[in-house]
């Protein structure tokens, strides 16, 4: 049976940008599994000791992490949402979330604790992503989504 109730949720990270997305999606991924901020049923199995091992536990492949850990690819802005793909905001979807084509840690931060990141739009199993902004270098990638069953 497992994880069958909890039911999907939603998630959030930001990290470091240094102009690789890829890099910092890894980064961000060794830390929520570094600091255990991911769902895990199997407490009697104890924790996996790395990535590769959490993604072979059955309850994970069912129920996922309900976390970055769930995703997996980078595509388009105008890409189509697939399971575990990262989609970028979109000008105008930037614009309608953070008033702003360029928003701020803080302008995300914001939003965040508000509960009015735009999630509507996404299936589970997948995320949106934006680079966050500090005197027009992007110095983040904030990564969020929603997952679980």
């Amino acid at each position: 049976m497992g994880g069958g109730q909890v039911g999907a949720s939603a998630w959030s990270v930001r990290g470091r940008f240094d102009g690789d997305p890829e890099a910092a999606l890894d980064a961000m991924k060794a830390r929520v599994f570094e600091e255990g901020d991911y769902l895990w049923e199997e407490d009697e199995l104890g924790r996996p000791d790395s990535i590769e091992e959490l993604y072979e536990v059955e309850s994970v492949q069912e129920s996922g992490t309900h976390s970055v850990l769930d995703v997996h690819e980078f595509i388009s802005a105008t890409g189509e949402d697939d399971f575990g793909t990262i989609r970028p905001l979109t000008d105008a979807e930037l614009v309608a979330a953070f008033g702003s084509e360029e928003p701020s840690v803080a302008d995300f931060d914001e939003l965040d604790k508000a509960g009015r990141l735009p999630y509507e739009r996404r299936p589970r199993w997948s995320a949106n992503c934006a680079l966050l902004y500090e005197n027009d270098v992007a110095v983040e990638l904030a990564i969020w989504g929603v997952s679980g069953d």
